[in-house]
Protein backbone atom coordinates (compact mmCIF):
# COMPACT_ATOMS: atom_id res chain seq x y z
CA UNK A 1 0.00 0.00 0.00
CA UNK A 2 0.96 3.56 -0.56
CA UNK A 3 -0.47 7.08 -0.98
CA UNK A 4 -2.00 7.98 -4.21
CA UNK A 5 -1.27 11.29 -5.54
CA UNK A 6 -1.02 13.61 -8.40
CA UNK A 7 2.03 15.13 -10.10
CA UNK A 8 2.26 17.58 -7.54
CA UNK A 9 2.10 15.32 -5.02
CA UNK A 10 -0.91 16.44 -3.81
CA UNK A 11 -3.35 13.40 -2.23
CA UNK A 12 -6.18 11.94 -3.82
CA UNK A 13 -7.95 9.87 -1.25
CA UNK A 14 -11.14 11.60 -0.17
CA UNK A 15 -11.40 12.76 2.70
CA UNK A 16 -14.76 12.51 4.37
CA UNK A 17 -18.00 14.07 2.07
CA UNK A 18 -18.81 17.62 0.41
CA UNK A 19 -21.56 17.45 3.38
CA UNK A 20 -19.43 16.66 6.23
CA UNK A 21 -15.57 16.67 5.35
CA UNK A 22 -13.76 14.67 8.11
CA UNK A 23 -11.90 11.56 8.15
CA UNK A 24 -11.12 8.97 10.68
CA UNK A 25 -8.86 6.31 9.83
CA UNK A 26 -6.48 3.75 11.99
CA UNK A 27 -3.18 3.25 10.19
CA UNK A 28 0.64 1.54 10.85
CA UNK A 29 3.56 2.21 9.18
CA UNK A 30 3.54 -1.54 8.12
CA UNK A 31 0.94 -1.15 6.10
CA UNK A 32 2.94 0.95 3.86
CA UNK A 33 5.65 -0.28 1.58
CA UNK A 34 9.46 0.13 2.68
CA UNK A 35 7.63 1.05 6.28
CA UNK A 36 6.99 4.86 5.44
CA UNK A 37 4.33 6.59 3.59
CA UNK A 38 5.97 9.16 1.00
CA UNK A 39 5.87 12.49 0.76
CA UNK A 40 2.29 14.52 -0.01
CA UNK A 41 -0.07 16.89 0.77
CA UNK A 42 -3.74 18.32 0.98
CA UNK A 43 -5.54 21.13 1.97
CA UNK A 44 -7.41 19.87 4.74
CA UNK A 45 -5.74 19.90 8.57
CA UNK A 46 -4.35 16.56 9.95
CA UNK A 47 -4.29 15.50 13.14
CA UNK A 48 -1.97 12.41 13.93
CA UNK A 49 -2.36 10.63 17.48
CA UNK A 50 0.22 7.97 17.82
CA UNK A 51 -1.35 4.58 19.91
CA UNK A 52 1.75 2.15 19.81
CA UNK A 53 5.19 2.45 18.91
CA UNK A 54 7.02 5.77 17.89
CA UNK A 55 7.06 7.51 13.76
CA UNK A 56 9.77 9.91 12.42
CA UNK A 57 7.22 12.45 10.98
CA UNK A 58 8.72 15.26 8.74
CA UNK A 59 6.87 18.44 7.80
CA UNK A 60 8.09 20.71 5.36
CA UNK A 61 11.88 21.19 6.46
CA UNK A 62 10.71 20.13 9.95
CA UNK A 63 11.10 16.14 11.55
CA UNK A 64 9.60 15.20 14.36
CA UNK A 65 9.79 12.03 16.53
CA UNK A 66 6.12 11.15 17.95
CA UNK A 67 5.89 8.45 20.61
CA UNK A 68 2.81 6.73 22.04
CA UNK A 69 0.18 9.19 23.57
CA UNK A 70 1.40 11.97 21.31
CA UNK A 71 0.05 13.78 18.89
CA UNK A 72 0.82 16.42 15.95
CA UNK A 73 -1.29 19.20 14.43
CA UNK A 74 -0.15 19.54 10.52
CA UNK A 75 -1.54 22.23 8.83
CA UNK A 76 -3.15 22.64 5.44
CA UNK A 77 -1.13 22.27 2.13
CA UNK A 78 1.74 21.17 3.92
CA UNK A 79 4.35 18.60 2.53
CA UNK A 80 4.48 15.14 4.95
CA UNK A 81 5.74 12.01 5.14
CA UNK A 82 6.21 9.44 7.85
CA UNK A 83 8.66 6.42 8.47
CA UNK A 84 9.83 3.59 11.02
CA UNK A 85 12.27 4.30 13.88
CA UNK A 86 14.88 1.79 14.10
CA UNK A 87 12.57 -0.70 12.00
CA UNK A 88 9.73 -0.29 14.95
CA UNK A 89 6.39 -0.36 13.82
CA UNK A 90 3.70 2.39 14.52
CA UNK A 91 0.18 2.00 14.77
CA UNK A 92 -1.52 5.75 15.01
CA UNK A 93 -5.02 7.38 14.31
CA UNK A 94 -5.25 10.04 11.52
CA UNK A 95 -7.86 12.50 11.46
CA UNK A 96 -8.13 14.71 8.63
CA UNK A 97 -10.75 17.34 8.51
CA UNK A 98 -11.20 20.80 5.99
CA UNK A 99 -10.90 23.71 8.14
CA UNK A 100 -14.48 24.78 6.56
CA UNK A 101 -15.95 23.04 9.45
CA UNK A 102 -14.07 25.69 11.79
CA UNK A 103 -14.93 28.92 10.28
CA UNK A 104 -18.73 27.60 8.43
CA UNK A 105 -18.53 30.30 5.56
CA UNK A 106 -15.54 32.02 3.49
CA UNK A 107 -15.20 35.66 4.82
CA UNK A 108 -17.36 34.69 8.07
CA UNK A 109 -15.42 36.83 11.15
CA UNK A 110 -13.89 33.43 12.14
CA UNK A 111 -12.75 32.23 8.71
CA UNK A 112 -10.78 36.01 8.59
CA UNK A 113 -10.08 36.43 12.24
CA UNK A 114 -8.86 33.08 13.41
CA UNK A 115 -8.94 30.13 10.78
CA UNK A 116 -6.89 31.93 7.61
CA UNK A 117 -4.35 33.37 9.73
CA UNK A 118 -3.56 30.12 10.91
CA UNK A 119 -3.46 28.11 8.05
CA UNK A 120 -1.47 30.54 5.54
CA UNK A 121 1.19 30.87 7.88
CA UNK A 122 3.72 29.16 6.03
CA UNK A 123 6.23 29.08 9.56
CA UNK A 124 3.08 26.81 11.47
CA UNK A 125 3.73 24.12 9.95
CA UNK A 126 3.18 22.08 12.54
CA UNK A 127 3.02 21.47 15.77
CA UNK A 128 3.68 18.37 18.31
CA UNK A 129 1.33 17.43 21.45
CA UNK A 130 3.99 15.65 23.64
CA UNK A 131 2.96 17.51 27.04
CA UNK A 132 5.62 19.81 27.32
CA UNK A 133 3.08 22.07 28.06
CA UNK A 134 0.12 21.92 30.56
CA UNK A 135 -2.56 22.99 27.43
CA UNK A 136 -0.87 19.81 25.84
CA UNK A 137 -3.10 17.12 27.94
CA UNK A 138 -6.42 19.17 26.98
CA UNK A 139 -5.79 18.89 23.18
CA UNK A 140 -4.71 15.12 23.15
CA UNK A 141 -8.38 14.77 25.02
CA UNK A 142 -10.01 16.74 22.38
CA UNK A 143 -8.30 14.52 19.46
CA UNK A 144 -9.41 11.32 21.61
CA UNK A 145 -13.02 12.69 21.59
CA UNK A 146 -13.26 13.50 17.97
CA UNK A 147 -12.18 9.82 17.58
CA UNK A 148 -14.73 8.50 19.88
CA UNK A 149 -17.82 10.58 18.49
CA UNK A 150 -16.70 9.44 14.66
CA UNK A 151 -16.50 6.02 15.86
CA UNK A 152 -19.83 6.36 17.49
CA UNK A 153 -21.77 7.64 15.35
CA UNK A 154 -24.65 8.13 17.37
CA UNK A 155 -27.10 10.63 16.52
CA UNK A 156 -26.03 14.04 16.38
CA UNK A 157 -22.39 12.93 16.55
CA UNK A 158 -21.61 15.45 13.90
CA UNK A 159 -22.45 18.19 16.07
CA UNK A 160 -20.41 16.55 18.90
CA UNK A 161 -17.34 16.32 16.44
CA UNK A 162 -17.81 19.66 15.29
CA UNK A 163 -18.02 21.27 18.76
CA UNK A 164 -14.66 19.54 19.79
CA UNK A 165 -12.85 20.87 16.35
CA UNK A 166 -14.18 24.17 17.23
CA UNK A 167 -12.78 23.58 21.17
CA UNK A 168 -9.67 22.35 19.63
CA UNK A 169 -9.04 25.50 17.29
CA UNK A 170 -9.36 27.92 19.62
CA UNK A 171 -6.82 26.04 22.05
CA UNK A 172 -4.60 26.30 19.32
CA UNK A 173 -5.29 30.03 18.40
CA UNK A 174 -4.55 31.67 22.01
CA UNK A 175 -1.77 29.26 22.80
CA UNK A 176 0.26 28.72 19.40
CA UNK A 177 3.12 31.62 18.89
CA UNK A 178 2.23 32.93 15.53
CA UNK A 179 4.47 36.23 15.66
CA UNK A 180 7.41 34.54 13.35
CA UNK A 181 6.13 35.34 10.10
CA UNK A 182 7.68 33.55 6.68
CA UNK A 183 9.26 35.26 4.03
CA UNK A 184 8.31 35.42 0.76
CA UNK A 185 11.53 33.37 -0.44
CA UNK A 186 10.52 30.63 2.29
CA UNK A 187 7.10 30.70 0.76
CA UNK A 188 8.44 29.80 -2.60
CA UNK A 189 11.15 27.40 -1.57
CA UNK A 190 8.51 24.99 0.04
CA UNK A 191 6.88 24.99 -3.72
CA UNK A 192 9.89 24.11 -5.19
CA UNK A 193 10.40 21.63 -2.57
CA UNK A 194 7.17 19.97 -4.07
CA UNK A 195 8.79 19.86 -7.55
CA UNK A 196 11.51 18.43 -6.35
CA UNK A 197 10.22 15.76 -4.60
CA UNK A 198 7.67 15.03 -7.66
CA UNK A 199 11.35 14.78 -9.83
CA UNK A 200 12.69 12.67 -7.54
CA UNK A 201 9.89 10.56 -6.73
CA UNK A 202 9.49 10.15 -11.05
CA UNK A 203 13.45 8.62 -11.20
CA UNK A 204 12.42 5.85 -8.13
Amino acid sequence: MQIITNKSQKELKEHGSFQFPVLVSRECLSGYETGAFLWHWHPEVELTLVTDGVIEYHVNGNTYILKERQALFGNANSLHSGGMVEGQDCHYISITFDPKLIYGYENSLIYEKYVMPVVRDGALCAVVFDGSQEWHGEMIELIRGIISAYDGQEDGYEMELTGKLLKFWQLLVLNVDRKKGISGKEQKDYERIREILRFIEKKL
